[in-house]
This record gives C-alpha cells, sequence and structure tokens, in this order.
C-alpha cells in the first residue's frame, strides 16, 4: 500500500507524543505559553523613510516643502496620493510607512505668519518605524519652517507642526503590533519537537529497528513531519485566541487567510528542523543549532523589532533563509491591516521554497539505508 510505511511512522508518533507530556506541551501549549511571556517582555509602548505626500495645497510653497522633506537623501517620496483613499492602500499594502498631508491654504498661511496644521497619516501596525517615522516627519517640518524664515518668505514666529493619524493601531500600542509578530518565535517550539523526534531514535538504539523495516526514506520523513504538523497548527489556534482574547490585539482579516499564512510558515519551521534533526547527532545539539540558528534571528533579523530595510541584497537573503522574516511582517498585516493570504504571495513563496529545499536536502543527507 503506497505510503503506508508513512501512516505506520505516523502513528507511532502520534502515541509518542501523547504518552510523552513535554512532547505534547510543546507542540501543542508551548505557542501560547511563549507568546504569553514573550509579549509582556517586549510589550512597551536610520535607515530611508518611504513617504508619500499628498499636496491639497498645490502652491509654490507647499512643492518646495515636499522636496525638502526628501532633500538629504534619507528620505524617498514614492507617491503622490491625491485622496486619503489611495494614502490608505499605499500604506496597506506597504509602499509607504506615512503620507504627509498638506492642506489648503498651507502656502498662504505660511507667509502670513500663522500656525500651519499638517498632518502625518501613519502606519500604526509597527510601532517603532511609526513612531520614528513621525519623530523624523517633525523635524523635517520644523527644519522647512525655519528655514523660510531664514530666506525671508514667512515670519521668523511662523511654526509648521505635524499633527499624527495612525492607521490600524490608533493609539500606537506597541503590544498589538508585538504580539502577531511574536508568533513567529512563540510557533519555533512545536518545530524543536520534530527534530527531538529524530535525534531520539538515534540516542535510544530504535533508529536501527526501523533501518530492517521495509520503510522508505520519503515515508520516514512524511511520518515524522506530518502529526507534529497538525499538532503544532492545532496550538497555533490557541496562541490566536490568547492574542484576540487576552491581548485584546485586533483582527481585521480572514481567519482562513491567518491559517494558511501560519501553516506555510509551521511547514517551512518543521521542515527545517528536520533537516537539523538528520543532521545533528542528539537531542542537545539539534536544540543548540535550532535556538541559534532560528529562534534568536527570529528577535534581531526578521523585521519584528526594527524593520528590514527593502529592497537590499540583506533582507532578500534573509527572507531566503529565514521563515520568520517572511512571516511577521505578512501575519502582522493579516492582523492589523486585513490583508489576504493572496496579498503575501512573495512571503508564501518564499516559505514554501524554504520547506522545499530543506525537505529535499533532509532527503538527500538522510543516513537511512531503506528501498
Amino acid at each position: 500500500m503506497i505510503l503506508s510505511g508513512a501512516a505506520a511512522v505516523a502513528r507511532k508518533e502520534i502515541r509518542h507524543i501523547f504518552r510523552d507530556k513535554q512532547i505534547l506541551f510543546m507542540t501543542v501549549i508551548a505557542p501560547s505559553f511563549v507568546l504569553f511571556l514573550l509579549a509582556y517582555t517586549f510589550a512597551a509602548d536610520s535607515q530611508l523613510m518611504r513617504i508619500g505626500v499628498m499636496d491639497r495645497d498645490q502652491s509654490a510653497v507647499s512643492r518646495r516643502l515636499a522636496a525638502f522633506t526628501a532633500s538629504d537623501g534619507f528620505a524617498r517620496i514614492e507617491g503622490r496620493p491625491a485622496d486619503y483613499d489611495e494614502a490608505e492602500a499605499m500604506i496597506r499594502r506597504a509602499a509607504v510607512s506615512a503620507v504627509l498631508v498638506i492642506p489648503h491654504g498651507f502656502g498662504e498661511s505660511l507667509v502670513a505668519g500663522r500656525p500651519i496644521p499638517l498632518q502625518a497619516v501613519i502606519d500604526g501596525s509597527d510601532p517603532f518605524l511609526s513612531a520614528s517615522t513621525y519623530g523624523d516627519l517633525s523635524l523635517r517640518c520644523a527644519a522647512f519652517g525655519t528655514q523660510m524664515a531664514r530666506d525671508g518668505i514667512s515670519p521668523a514666529a511662523a511654526t509648521v507642526e505635524v499633527t499624527v493619524r495612525a492607521l490600524y493601531n490608533p493609539a500606537l500600542k506597541w503590544i498589538k503590533a508585538m504580539v502577531p509578530g511574536l508568533m513567529a518565535a512563540s510557533f519555533i517550539f512545536p518545530a524543536i519537537a520534530v527534530a527531538l523526534a529524530c535525534t531520539r531514535e538515534l540516542e535510544r538504539g530504535s533508529y536501527e529497528a526501523l533501518l530492517a523495516t521495509p520503510i522508505r526514506t520519503y515515508e520516514y520523513m512524511l511520518g515524522k513531519l506530518l502529526p507534529y504538523l497538525v499538532f503544532g497548527t492545532v496550538g497555533t489556534v490557541g496562541a490566536y485566541a490568547l492574542a484576540r482574547l487576552w491581548f485584546k490585539v485586533p483582527f481585521r482579516g480572514q481567519f482562513t487567510d491567518f491559517m494558511l499564512v501560519t501553516a506555510v510558515f509551521m511547514l517551512s519551521l518543521m521542515s527545517l528542523s528536520l533537516l537539523v534533526g538528520t543532521a545533528a547527532g542528539n537531542q542537545r545539539q539539534a536544540v543548540i543549532i535550532i535556538v541559534m540558528a532560528f529562534f534568536i534571528p527570529t528577535f534581531f533579523m526578521s523585521g519584528l523589532l526594527t524593520p528590514l530595510a527593502p529592497d537590499t541584497v540583506m533582507s532578500r537573503v534573509v527572507q531566503l533563509v529565514l521563515p520568520a522574516a517572511n512571516y511577521v511582517p505578512l501575519n502582522r498585516a493579516v492582523f492589523l491591516k486585513g490583508v489576504s493570504a493572496s496579498a503575501g504571495r512573495d512571503e508564501l513563496v518564499n516559505m514554501w521554497r524554504i520547506a522545499a529545499v530543506s525537505l529535499t536536502a533532509t532527503y538527500a543527507l538522510s543516513r537511512r539505508h531503506v528501498r
């Protein structure tokens, strides 16, 4: 019977999961438990800034302000939306991190020396980026007012002020943006169980017994992978409930999109763990490799704490090797912006690619000499 060997290995792993309470905890409970701890650990209320400019004044002064904001090379105007709907669409697809709105009468008011009210529409789904963007825009606009006074165009008393309007996270609460991102770190624990399942058989000597069976290599791999993938995905539902019910994170997307994105992420993670478990000599080695290669980089290289610089070679390389670098921005967008899974096609393709390469490498490096 085709794949009967995989089914036999899967049944064995399912029995082991239920017998071993530690493994059951890692696959089903740990995602929610670790997310709870990490959220309270990290939640607390110099790269290129990409902005849009909504110029509703269309005066020489407003055009000068737009040019001034991008004059130093550390900011770039990526678009000029005509209205708020277009501005939100640009922020929704992450084309810009903020849109500077220049109101009617801006130039006339500045020349007359009256206070100038501007507005910054920012992406509140990333509190680190939104706070730095707002601060940077405020400084640039204030510097523009000073420059205009020096040029004698406006009185020295004139000031250019920027008020903020944050989309998706109006209060700019870090915890609402951190929890969807921290799921990437908490979901690593079910993946660790996969590596432990592989190295456990080597340490206990049961691996040699499997060599005498007619189970094929790919059946062994599927039998090891699928039970943990199913149990781990079930555990992610608990993390979703924790985010929604305990941390009150708004969810604007579709639950099916969240589950699809998360299932692909879990597959890529567990495929990498299966590779680690095949290559590692013992359980201790496997855990150290996964923590050093995936868990720690999730915090510092995935865009969780600081966003990845867009369109750089380094960011593309990281996305090709680190599943979390694709999952963190995509899951945040599903939660807070309500985007669909199809909008993150590039991220999904990257995670599928990681899974495919990892499984192929596992098959090639497998030490099993079976048919």
